[in-house]
């Protein structure tokens, strides 16, 4: 991956294992998507991407879509 980067998004909604499951499974569907880290406890997801296959938006789209709010997260 030419572009690749690790974005970090705030998810809303993740409660259990089968989140973890599902959000890791929707985004790493995605072209450009290398690895997703779900980090529970924290509400957050770690993206590893390249940002010409896999925006940021799209990733947001795709967890929206799967249920789940989701930002970028400020850094």
């Amino acid at each position: 991956m030419s572009n690749e980067q690790n974005t970090i998004l705030e998810v809303q909604g993740m409660t259990c294992p089968s989140c973890i499951r599902h959000v890791s499974s929707a985004l790493t569907e995605l072209e450009g998507v290398g690895a997703v880290d779900v980090k529970l406890r924290d509400g957050l997801v770690v993206v590893k991407h390249d940002a010409t296959q896999a925006p940021i938006d799209q990733l947001i789209e795709t967890l929206n879509e799967a249920g789940y709010a989701s930002k970028q997260r400020e850094v």
